[in-house]
């Protein structure tokens, strides 16, 4: 009995320690989350500012104003124009792109060394990321453009109709080819760059959690515990009334056993 009161007390400090340790730790996982939503948030909005310059409907767009031009160009220096403004607008895009890459690149560089410090995550360096190759193809395209549609020759001896229609068929579409391809990437490495800190963030809630089901268990061994010394002490207490109630009938035997002695003794007498 006393080696179970004394497993009582044994049990119930380490409970009250591993709580006190998981709280704190509970604790600093929340402090984390909260910072990491934070992150979120930033990243969601430069994610929009992001795909605002490079996304499809800007290229729609640009497409679209661009053919009008060029239908209602009445002389050869307007068409000439609206295709180098095309690609003018189109590489702006992509610069623009670019620099938002570059901001999303650095916060993510910052919070990366930041979670690891202050977590103990290991997160490495984020994986850089460019659209380079998007603008050697714009420049590809241009100088087949230049060299092909938007020559003083052709302008003056072709009509302008044709060469609407062979630059959207064969520049304007690769143009578009080139930002889908951009965009699908840029949406890869965007996961891919969230994706460690996601993955760590969800295997410390696992961790955390697991221990709180430790705890749990240890905590219902104690209650088991605290049940099996509540019945021993029952059972305790039982065995001692029943001593006592024997030990009273036993004295009032020899009560009544003392009177036939006397009288034994006098007869022997």
């Amino acid at each position: 009995m006393n080696e179970l009161t004394e497993l009582r007390g044994k049990n119930k400090g380490v409970v009250e320690y591993m709580m006190g340790k998981v709280r704190a730790e509970k604790d600093e996982f929340e402090s984390g989350l909260q910072r990491y939503y934070a992150v979120r948030s930033v990243f969601s909005t430069l994610t929009n500012n992001l795909f605002s310059h490079l996304g499809l409907d800007s290229v729609r767009q640009l497409t679209h104003e661009t053919r009008e031009t060029m239908l209602d160009a009445a002389f050869s220096r307007t068409l000439s124009e609206a295709m180098v403004t095309y690609f003018g607008r189109s590489r702006d895009a992509l610069t623009k792109s670019n620099s938002e890459i570059n901001e999303i690149l650095s916060m993510m560089a910052v919070v990366y060394k930041k979670f690891a410090v202050e977590h103990g995550l290991k997160l490495g360096a984020p994986t850089a990321f460019s659209l380079l190759r998007y603008e050697k193809e714009l420049d590809r395209l241009q100088d087949w453009c230049d060299s092909h549609l938007n020559t003083m020759v052709s302008l003056l001896t072709t009509d302008k109709k044709h060469i609407t229609q062979k630059f959207f068929e064969e520049v304007a579409v690769q143009v578009r080819r080139a930002f889908e391809h951009a965009n699908k990437d840029a949406e890869i490495w965007l996961r891919a760059i969230m994706a460690p800190m996601e993955t760590q963030v969800r295997e410390h809630q696992i961790q955390l959690k697991r221990r709180l089901e430790s705890i749990k268990r240890i905590h219902q061994a104690t209650d088991t515990l605290e049940d099996r010394i509540a019945e021993l002490d029952n059972v305790d207490k039982n065995l001692l009334q029943q001593i006592q109630a024997l030990e009273d009938i036993s004295g009032r035997v020899c009560e009544m056993l003392l009177p036939l002695d006397v009288e034994r003794a006098l007869e022997a007498a």
